[in-house]
């Protein structure tokens, strides 16, 4: 039986993302020998690493291939389609070999995104003429490849998710995490057990990780040291006014305002905290719920868990020293 060789993997710098990573090295491998790279849509939730996947994707393919110049635009400040024409396709799209990287797309106006439902259509030839004004366009899927990069997908059109290759990323683990911060910190060590504590306080967010690495690498120089403690940790989460499992004060006042409450309605929780009911929905609930420190029961509201009221009874005293 022939061995098979194994492709280098272009996202060894990551920690994690094993079934991601394992699906685009084999695209990039395929493209490497084809032309044709499928494009792509990477979904993620803030801090989740879709750019830094999106980028080093597209930078490999330029590495590559010299010709394919890597273009990286953030989509927010595009008002309609002549604009985006103007300023993105007729520069770095037309007559010219390009991978794109279309960041936060789901701000692209839908003039925009009606375009590239037409510009990425699939066919036989790999290629669709896009005409506008006086201009035929071509795309080529053997010249230019697409990378979108979303927090929102739902807010793409549904049609043209369906022309894209889906990229999801998977969730982060404390113990990812806990890589994350020791691969950032390579002089550093810690007390035992001590990285699986900071986890837990991280919110499953790499970036939030490497923000943290950054914290505890200028605590361990003012104290000129290389060994981080249980005792530094306490420092360290009492100055940055770190809460456990990584709440913020107003995701901790949610669930004082429902201590003791049988249910209690958006408006009326809103109006508790003096905040909009879409804040309270967007901003607060989603991690609570996630944690499973408080539920929304139909007909009954907004109510703490057991591991809510746990969570009061555990740290409350201590949170509002």
């Amino acid at each position: 039986m022939t061995k098979t060789t194994r492709e280098k993997d272009i996202f060894n710098m990551f920690v994690g993302q094993e079934r991601p990573r394992r699906k685009l090295n084999y695209l990039y491998s395929n493209w490497k020998k084809s032309g044709i790279f499928p494009n792509s849509m990477f979904v993620a939730p803030r801090g989740c690493g879709k750019t830094a996947f999106a980028t080093t994707l597209c930078q490999a393919m330029s590495k590559h291939k010299p010709t394919k110049t890597f273009v990286a635009k953030t989509c927010s400040g595009y008002k309609n389609l002549t604009e985006f024409i103007n300023s993105v396709i007729m520069q770095d799209v037309h007559n010219n070999e390009c991978a794109m990287l279309l960041d936060e797309c789901h701000l692209l106006p839908v003039d925009v995104q009606t375009m590239f439902l037409t510009a990425l259509a699939p066919n036989a030839t790999h290629r669709n003429t896009y005409s506008y004004d006086e201009y035929d366009i071509d795309f080529d899927f053997r010249q230019h490849t697409f990378v979108f990069a979303t927090t929102e997908p739902h807010k793409m059109l549904m049609p043209l998710m369906d022309r894209l290759e889906r990229i999801d990323l998977q969730e982060y683990k404390p113990k990812h995490l806990s890589q994350i911060i020791k691969k950032t910190l390579v002089n550093a060590t810690f007390e035992k057990d001590l990285l699986d504590e900071i986890s837990t306080v991280l919110r499953g967010n790499p970036r939030q990780a490497v923000r943290m690495a950054e914290f505890i690498r200028s605590h361990l120089i003012s104290k000129k040291k290389k060994k981080f403690t249980k005792k530094d940790w306490a420092e360290l989460s009492l100055n940055l006014d770190i809460l456990p499992l990584g709440l913020t004060h107003n995701e901790y006042k949610v669930m004082e305002k429902l201590e003791g409450s049988t249910g209690m309605s958006l408006t009326c929780l809103a109006t508790k905290l003096k905040m909009t009911p879409a804040s309270v929905r967007q901003d607060l609930e989603l991690y609570l719920q996630s944690m499973d420190l408080m539920e929304i029961k139909t007909g009954s509201g907004r109510l703490l868990t057991k591991l809510g009221h746990d969570y009061l009874e555990t740290h409350g005293a201590e949170i509002n020293k």
